[in-house]
């Protein structure tokens, strides 16, 4: 038997040196956080606290929610040989440059030498007689060490962390970038000079087998709600399909969402409902026609796989940016469950393609329910005829875009793990069942989007009055009798002090505008949150709160009544045509520009990579 070859040992110094490199700058956590711990440590480490400044370390980072490891790691920067041996020589240099204390007249060094316990007090007497001036200076100069100290390494850790973390997300997904690359010029030389076309692919849905289960089986998606929200929406529910896309609702609350732990117990969870025969797999691909109703409106959507090479090619229109940590989130989620276990919400401008799958509505359907929840009704029609699923596929080949209305991380992530997949299989033919991702496509005719309201947390220093003054420098303003929403466009509400008002942008504000400056969220950021609010990205920003329109503008009024917020804009709602030539002209909207309801369901139909 060959002897295996021994893993070379790495020295224990590069070792400990790594750990303590990676803990004092993690690549996961915020950097700004980070940096704020580090800081601390720093400050009190080198500051006089010898034998207290873990414990006083620790009270700081609890006290301001800032990771604790940074910042007790980093107060061992002084340590018996950098304190000794620097700082502390160093801040009594500086402290007696700055203070000038008189000369000492003690001999310390006499009486030292001749310490006892009887002499204890008097020599500790002409320390604070002799020496307080010494003292002073002293704690004047190691608090400025302490600061300069503090400073440096926290532009060091926001700068290390932020690098480590943005080097980290681009090392997981580089070769991914590289393949959509690849892939985008590819399709481009196979597509010059054709016109452009939507592709639609049955395909064999993995669903309720039981019709009275599929209202607790099906679950909203898993971005609307938090991670305590999720786990009592599933409490009772044993087969709630929020096990498999919010599988962390039955981990520990230690476990981080993004743990690997989550994305396996996942696919447990889907393997397990599979094994009980809760779900299963129809017998052979179809078409599913899904229909949801909302206070007695109705909107009909065609449920098909799409190819992620139309997503690279743009045949799938985007209007919204996405985050990496959400975008690798639902990657992982895909490639763990081998399944896309939520639709992306697609629409289209309808050129007679619902009049093709809309007689399918006259037939009995699989599933028909009212969710209890929101009073929202879902229904579902298989489409298995062979000819039936021809003609349709065939009258969508005249269509030659869609335009993703709500899910950019979902389809992002489906194009991505087709990929993948690809990538991995040498012999790919663009065929296989993993190149497509799971959509309802629904007629841009008949959807609807709400309105996305703001909620501000402050006035920015200013009094009521002087906020006012300043808005009637962007707005009409007119006093309302009572609650209302916006009239039209270029218009919002505006609530504060239990007082609503009309606010209607200038007509000099209105002049030569390009699609996205043109939406009512884009002038309120520009020409209000940003100089009145100091809110330069609504995403990020502490001070400011988004409130969809399902919520109603009672939601508005309890929150700024509350004292929770000061103020708040009622929004009118995006249009449809809006989204699209904004997709169409390649622009992207600003974040918390549309809110659709109703939701579509997780669970209904699912589509397996294989």
């Amino acid at each position: 038997m060959v002897a295996r070859k021994r893993k070379e040992v790495e020295p224990k110094y590069k070792r400990l040196s790594r750990i303590y490199y990676n803990r004092m700058f993690p690549r996961r956590h915020d950097a700004l956080k980070v940096a704020w711990s580090v800081a601390a440590g720093v400050f009190i480490g080198i500051w006089p606290t010898i034998g207290v400044a873990i414990l006083l370390t620790l009270a700081f980072c609890a006290l301001f929610r800032l990771p604790k490891v940074p910042g007790v790691v980093s107060s061992f920067v002084a340590n018996p040989f950098t304190q000794f041996g620097f700082f502390y020589p160093a801040g009594y240099a500086l402290g007696c440059w700055i203070y000038h204390p008189g000369k000492i007249s003690f001999d310390f060094l006499g009486e030292f030498e001749r310490i006892s316990f009887r002499n204890c007090i008097v020599i500790l007497k002409n320390l604070w007689v002799n020496a307080a001036d010494h003292l002073i200076a002293f704690m004047i100069g190691i608090t400025i060490v302490a600061a300069i100290g503090g400073f440096i390494f926290f532009v060091l850790a926001y700068f290390i962390v932020s690098y480590r973390k943005k080097k980290w997300i681009a090392g997981k997904t580089g070769y991914i970038h590289n393949l959509i690359a690849e892939d985008e010029v590819l399709i481009k030389e196979s597509k010059k000079g054709k016109k452009p076309m939507m592709h639609i692919y049955p395909f064999k849905a993995l669903r309720p087998v039981n019709p009275a289960e599929a209202e607790t089986i099906s679950a909203l998606p898993y971005d609307v709600m938090n991670r305590a929200e999720a786990k009592a929406m599933a409490e009772g529910l044993p087969h709630s399909y929020l096990r498999v896309t919010r599988a962390e609702l039955e981990l520990p609350d230690s476990v981080d969402a993004y743990d690997p732990k989550v994305y396996a117990h996942a696919r447990e969870n889907l393997d397990k409902m599979i094994a009980d025969g809760v779900i299963a797999y129809d017998k052979k691909p179809c078409l599913y026609v899904y229909r949801q109703t909302m206070n007695g409106r109705e909107q009909y959507g065609l449920v098909c796989c799409v190819p992620a090479a139309d997503y690279f090619n743009g045949i799938i229109k985007k209007h919204e940016l996405t985050r990496a940590d959400k975008e690798e989130d639902r990657l992982r989620h895909v490639l763990a469950t081998n399944a896309n276990t939520g639709p992306v919400f697609l629409t289209y401008r309808d050129q007679g393609q619902f009049d093709v799958f809309g007689a399918v509505t006259k037939r009995k359907p699989v599933y028909d329910f009212v969710s209890k929840g929101d009073g929202f009704g879902h229904t579902v029609w298989v489409i298995d005829d062979d000819a039936e699923i021809e003609a349709i596929r065939k009258s969508f080949e005249s269509v030659p875009v869609s335009y993703i209305a709500d899910g950019h991380h979902r389809s992002a992530a489906g194009a991505r793990a087709a990929s993948y997949r690809a990538e991995q299989n040498p012999n790919n033919t663009g065929d296989e069942e993993y190149n497509r991702y799971l959509a309802i496509l629904f007629p841009s005719t008949q959807l609807k989007i709400l309105d996305y309201n703001r909620v501000l947390k402050d006035l920015n220093g200013r009094t009521p009055e002087q906020l006012m003054a300043e808005m009637e420098k962007v707005f009409d303003i007119v006093e309302l009798d009572s609650m209302k929403s916006p009239e039209k466009q270029n218009q919002v509400n505006f609530y504060m002090g239990g007082k609503w008002y009309a606010c209607t942008f200038k007509a000099q504000f209105l002049k030569n505008l390009g699609p996205v400056d043109s939406l009512d969220v884009a002038l309120l950021q520009r020409l209000v949150l940003k100089p009145l609010f100091d809110i330069d990205d609504p995403r990020t920003s502490k001070r400011i709160d988004f409130v969809g329109g399902i919520r109603g503008l009672g939601e508005l009024v309890k929150r700024v009544d509350s004292g929770e917020c000061a103020c708040a804009f009622a929004m009118y709602p995006t249009t449809l045509d809006q989204l699209m030539n904004i997709a169409d002209a390649g622009e992207i909207m600003p974040p918390k520009s549309t809110w659709f309801e109703p939701k579509l369901r997780d669970g209904l139909l699912v589509h397996s990579l294989d």
